[in-house]
């Protein structure tokens, strides 16, 4: 058996073990054969590991509303009810100094050294960079401090990072790309997104030119006025995007000294290993990167230890563990060689 099946017999029998503790009749009732549980419509709010007291209750129900959920929340694999587990807790609970004194793998803060001044916002929609309403960035979770922000990137059994989709257009399709970053099916601009256009579902009269290469070569080695083959911003999308949104001030200004881009994954997924697909996208953005420090990550694993620490988060530890068999490390890992450019 591969390590990619390991791991996911390993997270799936944990799920269900759970569910079947805690989820009774509130499931859809299909087979347990090689899925994850999935919660009836109804019961999706039970995907959230909450507190058994009732103080907090709401407002970690509350810190993702029911509309900004992604398609599949219900399902116990999913990676949204895990954040809004975590984040939502440490928000209702008022505790964002047990993110306090956490290092990145590469040695910086994870998030910040001193939670004074800072407020969390989950879903939080980013609207500098002049998309289309329906393709806005939406950051997992966002930290606004005195001076910096922090966009976490939240990942679980995920297997690659996002890329730009207009490659899986076809090619007599409006803002189709092959691939590579260079002017093709008649437009005038190198990359499909850059190209003015009317997007759908908005005012016909209104022309979209989205902003990403206005900023990118800014904060990577991309330079945006020759031709890449293959195109570097179509493996690193979400990466890219997400870091571009760290680097944006409340007020609209493009500041890449102010930000920082988080990753949060599980230790265990092989994907994030050696070989492993969101492993090679991850070390071609580090290594694309100008600025040391803009991109950071951290385990959930990691998070767990801080969290086991703080006694009135003891039970979401606990349920981390019994869920997700995340469990808190007794040593500190071994941080791996930081990529560097070439």
């Amino acid at each position: 058996m591969n390590e990619k099946q390991q791991y996911k017999d390993l997270v799936l029998r944990a799920l269900w073990d759970w569910a079947e503790r805690n989820c009774a009749g509130k499931l859809d009732g299909k087979t347990r054969e090689g899925r994850p549980p999935v919660l009836k419509s109804v019961f999706a709010h039970r995907n959230v590991l909450l507190p058994p007291h009732a103080g907090p209750i709401l407002a970690a129900i509350e810190a993702i509303a029911p509309k900004r959920r992604h398609r599949l929340f219900q399902s116990l694999r999913s990676s949204q009810a895990l954040t809004q587990s975590v984040f939502g807790a440490v928000a209702a609970f008022g505790r964002l100094d047990v993110l306090e004194g956490i290092d990145a793998e590469c040695g910086c803060p994870a998030f910040f050294t001193d939670s004074g001044g800072w407020r969390l916002e989950m879903e939080h929609d980013v609207d500098t960079l002049n998309e289309p309403r329906r393709s806005r960035t939406s950051i997992d979770v966002l930290l606004d401090g005195p001076e910096r922000r922090v966009a976490v990137e939240c990942k679980f059994t995920e297997a690659k990072f996002g890329r730009c989709s207009r490659t899986d257009l076809k090619p007599d399709e409006l803002n189709y790309c092959d691939g590579n970053y260079r002017v093709q099916a008649g437009r005038r601009e190198r990359c499909a997104l850059t190209e003015p256009r009317v997007s759908d579902g908005e005012v016909a009269a209104k022309c979209f030119e989205i902003r990403y290469w206005r900023y990118l070569p800014r904060i990577f080695d991309w330079a945006a006025d020759r031709d890449h083959v293959p195109c570097p911003f179509h493996a690193g999308y979400q990466l890219a995007r997400n870091a571009l949104a760290a680097c944006f001030a409340p007020d609209g200004g493009f500041d890449p000294d102010r930000g920082h881009v988080l990753l949060v994954y599980d230790a265990r997924n092989p994907a994030f290993a050696a070989g492993g697909e969101a492993e090679r996208q991850w070390r071609g953005a580090l290594a694309a990167c100008l600025l040391p420090g803009l991109l950071r990550r951290v385990s959930w694993q990691r998070l767990a230890t801080a969290i086991a620490a703080a006694p009135d988060l003891t039970w979401l530890a606990d349920g981390l563990r019994a869920k997700y068999g995340l469990e808190p490390f007794h040593a500190e890992p071994t941080a791996p060689p930081p990529a560097t450019r070439e």
